[in-house]
């Protein structure tokens, strides 16, 4: 560039010293460490270690992990696009065919999930080699010992039960890292390295939202010559924000809580892909060609990727927009010394042409950055089209309706029964969501669960003031967080409008015009940001309401927002860190490097307050993830009237886990689920189990009805019927055969009753068709 008065110096992209690698080292194994150790050390209360009949410690985590919820779906055997039988026999294409469980998507129990990628990506990894299983093992077994010793360093003690007799014996415990475990014959399972993916999986994703946030900020610094010296200054303090924006919201992403769901359980592993592959997508340099690929990728790991679109244009627009900025100002300032006189002149002749030529060249940088990304556009609206109508054509654009069960989505059919009106319908999802959006902010209202389904978050019922007795009222303070939410965001479009520097102006007259240039450039930008930073949070729309979808509030759903949450929490963070700068005089400001010890001393403290709560949330939260009872426990103190976690927790009791027996507390559970929804009929299977555990037949039977008449538990039931009435039957028992013949009675009454019912509707569904057609 040619030397003149006025040069600019750009951040863009920030250049590197090899120092700077150190905090990005150190976040990495950070990412790395805040998983891997309660992945491999966690308490596992249901499934209790014999390391006190062994010489050293056995790494049950790594060697004989249990799956937990849906990772029993993947690990299964009868999962044959994950698990072949013979590979020679069942082709990797069978899985385009099939849902995410491995049935068929025209199916009626497939609940038509379809996520090829993510079924191949587990499939991949089947069979690996005993080298790779040495490999896992080892390097988990590694980071494990390290985290564990720095944390009794640091005299953080847990209270273990798989480590000897509660006790850490350092030397046998170093020495494990490197045993085989020749009971078992393999030294690490399928399902750790699955966990283990999973969390390099993550550990990318950390890298990729320092890549974006240093996209988004870089800035251009113009130096006049008479102050060169204090813009020198300046383009420090902007490197150094950047950086800072970089390594917070690295931080913040990967200590976020939410993202545990994802990480610590496999089969949460398509919403990490989809967002994995259409992150990459948002740099506008990247080729056209893997434009395509990338974002198709993404939408066949999981169908919530289609929803992150928006964000990936959005983003793309503001990353090209800020490089349009940049150039033109290089432009401006590289063509020559501006003409003062020149330029005071057509101001006097007029102020209007001179107001709104910079408003005119900013809105011009912006359709240059459309037309130029135009392309990039109608590749992501074609491959989104292709991809809702290839699964229009082929049934599996919605949940059947029998699928989504009450308890695990109270909200949706409300309005089909009759329950709610519209009015009752966007009070309560406005809450939902509103739940959701302060979980990708990190803020938990409820507490964490596996499972918010029925009846773990009330319905808001109308009207929201109601009287209580004839002298005192009562209001539903629920609604109250949607509303400040939109507050918020509402100061936040007034902001970015207006922005934080409008108020400082610069008279000099020839630098007026491009002072203006600046300002409409910077309105246009800011505005780019707020539309960015909404459309992650529009990522999640599918549990607005206005979709069927199968679940109710779910951490999982929330990682592709947390990505646009972190990257602007991490820059306003990185703003407050680094306003000390504007009160340095220049004298003081030598350089990036001269940072003043008060400084240093008080970002450390911000910093290790920051990271603290949130490196304890999420790992504690990952240890709980390893281990069913501690799962269902912290399930029931977030959601003690949660039906399907009073249910899966009273299988605890009765017999899952053995050394846990209590008959008498699994009934009190599944006492307590079914009283808070007597039409779930899943309990009844379970009041069966543990009635004849009891040796209590007749009401065993009875539930056994009730079991055989519900269609999620008939095949269990089913079994457990005609092997019980074999035994009953052959002894020759007349009371025992009459209550039989009864029991029989009832149960085809209730057939020919759903016959009726379903030929009924039939008929009304053929009435219809003859209507419209």
């Amino acid at each position: 560039m040619k030397q003149s008065s006025s040069s600019t110096t750009t951040t863009y992209p920030p250049r590197r010293s090899s120092s700077r690698w150190l905090p990005s080292t150190l976040i990495y194994l950070l990412s790395i460490a805040i998983y891997i150790h309660p992945l491999t050390l966690s308490p596992t209360p249901s499934n209790p270690s014999t390391n006190t009949h062994q010489k050293s410690f056995q790494w049950p985590l790594i060697t004989n992990p249990k799956p937990q919820l849906d990772e029993a779906h993947i690990m299964t055997p009868d999962n044959n696009d994950i698990h072949p039988p013979s590979p020679l026999h069942h082709q990797w294409m069978e899985a385009w065919h099939n849902d995410y469980w491995g049935r068929p998507l025209n199916g009626e129990s497939s609940h038509k999930s379809w996520r090829p990628i993510s079924v191949w990506s587990f499939r991949f990894l089947k069979g690996q080699t005993k080298i790779c299983q040495f490999l896992f093992g080892v390097w988990g077994r590694v980071i494990g010992v390290l985290v564990q010793v720095v944390l009794s360093f640091v005299g953080v003690k847990r209270s273990d039960t798989t480590i000897m007799n509660g006790r850490m014996e350092i030397l046998s415990f170093v020495e494990s890292v490197f045993q085989r475990d020749d009971e078992l014959g393999v030294v690490t399972s399928e399902l750790f390295i699955h966990r283990f993916v999973n969390v390099l999986i993550h550990v990318v994703l950390v890298q990729l939202v320092g890549v974006v946030a240093q996209l988004l900020f870089a800035t251009t610094t113009t130096a006049d010559e008479d102050d060169r010296t204090k813009n020198n200054q300046q383009q420090q303090k902007q490197s150094r924000l950047l950086r800072y924006t970089q390594y917070i919201a690295q931080i913040l992403f990967a200590l976020h809580p939410t993202h545990v769901e994802a990480v610590a359980n496999v089969a949460n592993r398509p919403h990490l892909l989809a967002l994995l592959f259409n992150i990459t997508i948002v740099d506008p340099s990247i080729p056209f060609v893997a434009v395509g690929m990338l974002g198709a990728a993404g939408l066949l790991s999981a169908e919530t990727g289609i929803f992150q679109y928006p964000a990936i244009v959005l983003t793309m627009t503001a990353i090209q927009y800020r490089r349009e900025v940049v150039l033109t100002m290089d432009q401006v300032e590289g063509g020559g010394e501006y003409d003062s006189s020149s330029l005071k002149e057509e101001n006097e002749e007029s102020d209007e042409q001179s107001s709104s030529s910079p408003s005119s060249s900013s809105l011009s940088l912006l359709l240059k950055t459309f037309f130029t990304l135009l392309p990039r556009y109608i590749l992501l609206v074609m491959t989104s089209v292709s991809y809702l109508l290839y699964r229009y054509t082929n049934g599996s654009l919605t949940i059947p309706d029998g699928l989504i069960r009450p308890a695990e989505n109270p909200f949706y059919n409300k309005i089909d029964n009759g329950e709610w009106t519209y009015q009752h319908r966007i009070i309560n999802y406005s809450y939902v969501l509103s739940l959701h959006i302060m979980k990708s902010f990190g803020v938990e209202i409820v507490g964490f669960s596996h499972e918010y389904g029925f009846d773990c978050i009330p319905e808001i019922k109308l009207p929201i003031v109601h009287q209580t007795s004839s002298t005192s009222w009562a209001m539903d303070l629920r609604v109250l967080l949607p509303l400040l939410l939109v507050v918020f965001f509402v100061g936040l479009v007034i902001w970015s409008w207006y922005g934080w520097n409008g108020h400082q102006q610069n008279n000099k007259d020839d630098v007026k015009s491009k002072k203006q240039l600046t300002q409409q450039c910077d309105r246009i930008q800011r505005m780019l940001l707020l539309l960015t930073f909404f459309a992650w949070l529009a990522t999640l729309f599918p549990i607005a309401g206005f979709l069927k979808v199968g679940t109710f509030v779910a951490d999982r759903l929330v990682v592709a927002s947390t990505f646009g949450t972190c990257i602007f929490a991490g820059r306003l963070i990185a703003v407050s860190l680094t306003t000390d700068d504007d009160d340095t005089s220049d004298d003081e400001h030598r350089s990036t490097l001269a940072i003043q010890p008060k400084t240093i001393i008080k970002h450390t403290i911000l910093l290790y307050l920051l990271t603290n709560h949130l490196a304890k949330q999420t790992h504690n939260r990952t240890s709980e993830w390893m281990d069913e009872f501690s799962l269902l426990t912290s399930s029931l103190k977030s959601c003690p009237r949660s039906i399907k976690s009073n249910l899966e927790a009273s299988k605890l009791y009765s017999g899952l886990v053995p050394q846990m027996l209590d008959l008498e507390k699994a009934l009190s559970l599944i006492k307590n689920a079914h009283s808070i929804d007597p039409t779930y009929c899943d309990v009844h299977m379970q009041y069966a189990h543990v009635y004849f555990q009891q040796e209590r037949l007749i009401p065993f039977e009875e539930e056994l009805v009730e079991a055989l008449l519900c269609p999620f538990s008939m095949g269990q039931a089913m079994t457990n019927w005609n092997r019980y009435w074999q035994v009953m039957l052959s002894s020759g028992d007349s009371v025992a055969n009459e209550r039989y013949t009864k029991y029989m009675q009832r149960i085809q009454g209730e057939i020919d009753k759903a016959e009726k019912e379903d030929a009924s509707k039939a008929k009304k569904d053929s009435g219809r068709d003859e209507i419209l057609y």
